[in-house]
């Protein structure tokens, strides 16, 4: 995880050095290191460790950077598995960027060796050098891309080791018995990173967990409320659904963005690297503060269900309502982020609120300008409004903001399925949704939203949904609306699933028309057939047969694939009248 304010660089508002030494460090394998176990405390307890690994104010790097003189280094990047430290001593700058690095590269391979730094140098300011330290910056990220290309032998596979025993997690060598989870006399055999990660997400655990939820009461009779650190705790429900789903977002178009930002920066005479930074962190921030709104609509939307007094969350379909997992008092949100650094923000949660919570995140960063504290997470970014490249329309309503549009991909999976899988999914659907938008201009200023509910292989997934999405003959359309744009996708959800909407298929008697819509509608619309007569016939028959206008095969089918998985849940923020109330006895 990351912090929402990184450490401010050293002298970021000096007049730049006239030479020094660059040093690049950007960390291959972040997706695989994170998501290797099927664990949820796995997967915390390694993002965390990847924030430790560029927080340079934390106790891992601190130390090393202290080793020069801090007038004579400044940090101009530590966000998102990337690490800029330029070295400036007039005699000494090269000898401190190498050990640096070597002490930098040594700390990862202790840590695990399913992380590869990739580290490049850049001298400045010399015959055949880039002539500042500006020009160095704008030439490192291709100077990382060509280290990338040539691994170290020291970060190759090593075949041929002999080992006796594999890692009850990932498969590896174990190199020890995990004896930190209470589990009888029996302990995993596991690699080192494995124990590492899970030491280092419970101490996150404590520190950040409850803070999230702060000032939130829980509902009636529990005693409180806790972020889950089991994937069972999240998506399990005995006799009920069991799938969780794996939810990615990343802000569509963020390097050209920041690369044009680096432009008028350079071109306006500003420090370029103080203004690099600026904007990182407001991001940063918006990131985090996404991840702590969610999980607090989330909470706050947790309450008390009136027949049998158990915490429930009550919504329009998937049986109507969701019980959270509850041990002994405590109540587990059914929401989790396992990564939140940088733009990116993963998040795992109970299947049936994907969409409610992917509706919530895009509303949230649309929210108006002018109706923002100054503290709000979303306040620095949303004051960039009027500064280009940043000026985004906010649809119609003739408002502006600062915050990017976001790709979002949704990847259902049965609940203790490895993470891994899921995650490659959400994030491979998040890149073709953030395609999508690049092939029209009427979608680059919006949202766009995948998602599916196929566990399978990534690249055959993605196959399926274009394939789903091409036309079966010409003039046709196809049998899935996705991707959508954020436009589409509140549209989609408001006309299908609310029950006030006109022909929603959860309107007038939702029972009857359930078995109608899947077992006669459905085979229909996927055959391509004309769905007229069958209307028709049901109308005749005295039956409901009534469907959103205008009628469009591809959103209906789409519709249909989410009528038992999908539970629209209003989440606003605000706590429900039973933890208000309980908030004010106390």
């Amino acid at each position: 995880m990351s912090a929402a304010d990184p450490a401010a660089a050293p002298h970021a508002g000096a007049a730049a050095p006239p030479h020094g030494v660059l040093v690049g460090v950007d960390l291959a394998g972040i997706q695989r290191f994170i998501y290797e176990g099927r664990r949820l405390l796995d997967a915390i307890g390694r993002a965390t460790l990847v924030a430790d690994l560029t927080d340079t104010a934390g106790p891992r790097i601190a130390p090393m950077l202290d080793e020069a003189p801090a007038e004579h280094r400044t940090v101009l990047r530590d966000a998102g598995g990337a690490l800029y430290v330029d070295f400036t001593h007039p005699e000494r700058a090269a000898e401190h960027a190498r050990a640096f690095t070597g002490r930098y590269t040594r700390l990862l391979r202790d840590i695990s060796d399913r992380l590869t730094p990739v580290t490049a140098h850049l001298p400045y300011g010399g015959p055949g050098r880039p002539a500042d330290r500006t020009e160095a910056l704008r030439l490192l990220p291709a100077a990382l891309q060509g280290a990338r290309a040539r691994p170290a032998p020291g970060h190759l596979p090593a075949p041929g080791l002999g080992v006796t025993a594999a890692c009850d997690i990932t498969g590896r060598p174990a190199e020890l018995l995990d004896r930190t989870r209470d589990r009888g006399p029996v302990r995993e055999r596991t690699a080192r990173d494995v124990v590492t990660a899970r030491t280092r997400a419970r101490r996150w655990h404590a520190d950040n967990s409850r803070a999230w939820l702060h000032g939130l009461a829980p509902p009636a009779g529990a005693r409180r409320a806790e972020l889950p650190t089991d994937v069972d705790h999240l998506g399990r429900e005995i006799g009920d659904v069991s799938r969780l789903a794996v939810v990615h977002l990343d802000f569509n178009g963020l390097g050209d963005l920041l690369k044009e930002h680096h432009r008028r920066l350079q071109e306006s005479g500003a420090d370029v690297p103080a203004g690099m930074r600026a904007v990182s962190a407001d991001i940063a921030r918006l990131t985090e503060g996404l991840a702590r709104a969610l999980i607090r609509a989330v909470a706050a939307a947790v309450g008390t269900d009136a027949e049998t007094g158990e915490p429930a969350i009550d919504g329009c379909g998937a049986g109507g309502r969701l019980r959270p997992h509850t041990v002994r008092g405590t109540v587990y949100v059914p929401v989790r982020p396992v990564v939140v650094a940088g733009d990116d923000l993963t998040v795992i949660c109970d299947a049936r609120l994907a969409w409610s919570a992917t509706r919530f995140a895009l509303d949230w960063l649309d929210a108006d300008p002018d109706d923002l504290s100054p503290g709000d997470p979303r306040a620095a970014m949303a004051r960039r409004a009027r500064t280009p490249p940043w000026t985004r329309r906010l649809g119609d309503t003739g408002l502006t903001t600062g915050v990017p549009s976001a790709g979002v991909g949704i990847a259902v999976q049965p609940v203790g399925a490895p993470l891994s899988v899921g995650y490659d999914i959400c994030a491979a659907l998040c890149e073709e949704a953030k395609d999508h938008r690049k092939q029209s201009a009427d979608r680059l200023g919006d949202h766009v939203v995948a998602w599916s509910q196929d566990f399978d292989d990534t690249a055959r997934v993605v196959a399926r949904l274009r394939d789903r999405r091409s036309p079966s003959a010409p003039g046709e359309p196809g049998r899935t609306a996705l991707p959508m744009t954020g436009a589409q996708f509140h549209a989609f959800l408001r006309d299908y699933f609310d029950p006030s909407a006109p022909g929603s298929l959860r309107g007038t008697d939702p029972g009857e028309q359930r078995s109608w819509l899947l077992s006669r509608l459905a085979p229909l619309l996927q055959d391509g057939r004309d769905p007229a007569p069958e209307l028709e016939r049901r109308r005749d028959l005295g039956m409901p047969a009534r469907l959103p206008e205008p009628f469009s095969r591809a959103r209906l089918l789409d519709a249909l694939a989410l009528l038992d998985l999908h539970l629209d849940v209003g989440l606003d923020g605000r706590p429900p009248h039973d933890a208000t109330a309980e908030a004010i006895r106390s």
